[in-house]
């Protein structure tokens, strides 16, 4: 058996900006709540064709798992589907609506075993996955919309630190005025 979770959200930015952060393979853990890695060789680009490795968390559970991409148009769609079972897939479809966007996500996985487990995952497992693909698409919606662009990992950010010494300076004479009482 087959589940599908979908969700929709609409951003307001270009849908040229949406599928490009969107479709970075290296942003994904970023926003996308069930995404601990992704990984793409480095010989390949993203396009049909392409095989992608994504470490994903379901609860406590880790897994690794290998996608293909199956569908892959530019500003439009991307779709991946699991090598080993054809129900485990992810389709982004990317919609231009005036000057804004919509990013759709539709999240495919198979459910084996007969009615406790079906029944199972409609009370425990789909609830959560669709809440953390609701949680991922607001969180995507956010980091366009404050245009935050990452250039660099977090270990590897550098401070300014006279920036940071002159905000802190700025922090301590605003705390010591001290409101006039007439």
């Amino acid at each position: 058996m087959k589940i599908v979770c979908r969700d929709h959200i609409d951003l307001s930015v270009s849908v040229e900006r949406a599928f490009t952060f969107a479709t970075d393979i290296a942003r994904w853990p970023m926003w996308f709540g069930c995404m601990v890695n992704a990984h793409l060789p480095e010989s390949e680009a993203l396009e049909l064709g392409a095989v992608l490795r994504l470490c994903m968390v379901d609860g406590r559970q880790r897994r690794q798992e290998t996608f293909e991409v199956t569908r892959y148009v530019r500003n439009a769609f991307l779709s991946l589907e699991g090598e080993l079972s054809a129900a485990r897939r992810f389709d982004l479809r990317f919609e231009q609506r005036g000057s804004a966007s919509r990013i759709s996500i539709i999240e495919g996985y198979p459910v084996f075993g007969g009615m406790i487990p079906a029944l199972y995952d409609a009370l425990f497992r789909r609830p959560r996955a669709r809440r953390t693909l609701h949680e991922s698409l607001v969180h995507l919606r956010g980091l366009l919309e404050d245009n935050v662009e990452s250039k660099y990992h977090a270990d590897d950010f550098l401070i300014d630190e006279a920036a940071r010494s002159a905000a802190h300076s700025h922090q301590l004479h605003a705390g010591k005025r001290s409101p006039q009482i007439a």
